[in-house]
């Protein structure tokens, strides 16, 4: 089974136009973790390591919730040779103005070394810690806004949310979230 597999059938399961109504509403933490939660009871069905599974189901999901938001962002990209997973709203941004873009990371190891050297190598494009925002398995000790996927400080869940509180306050007109 792979995870894009699991993640579509939860989606459904959930339904898109439910998702659109909880993100409208501020209520994209109840989508979030039901449809993790329901991916989550078979992880274990996926070939491969659990950290990397883990990584690819929240990219997964978020690259999901950010295209059917209409929330502009860039999906695996690279600036000044470091590999960024989200840029949102993009990399010019980025460049530009780094206080308003956000930079998300989403590491398919446990190493807790290797996601400190990546998030080191985020820092040379954006050099604000607030707007690197890494989503891991366990809570991890970075200069990063850290979401978890743990259950018992399921973090991750307000990701969308925050990513809007975000937005809301930027002038920038492309930052405005679309279809909610």
């Amino acid at each position: 089974m792979e995870i894009k597999d699991l993640l579509y059938q939860a989606i459904s399961d959930y339904q898109e136009k439910r998702i659109l109504s909880d993100i409208a509403q501020g209520e994209s933490t109840e989508a979030i973790s039901t449809i993790f939660s329901h991916c989550l009871s078979n992880i274990d069905k996926v070939e491969g390591n659990r950290e990397a599974a883990l990584g690819t189901l929240a990219e997964g999901l978020t690259h999901y919730l950010l295209t059917v938001a209409m929330i502009p962002s860039q999906r695996k990209v690279s600036l000044q040779s470091v590999e960024i997973d989200v840029a949102i709203p993009d990399t010019r941004t980025l460049s530009a103005s780094p206080d308003e873009a956000i930079v998300i990371y989403f590491p398919k190891t446990g190493k807790e070394q290797d996601i400190v050297e990546n998030v080191n190598k985020l820092k040379k494009i954006q050099p604000k810690p607030d707007n690197i925002w890494l989503v891991v398995d366990k809570p991890i000790a970075v200069n990063a806004k850290v979401y978890t996927l743990d259950k018992e400080e399921f973090s991750f869940a307000k990701i969308i949310n925050d990513l809007i509180s975000f937005s809301a306050g930027k002038k920038q007109s492309k930052l405005k979230i679309f279809r909610i």
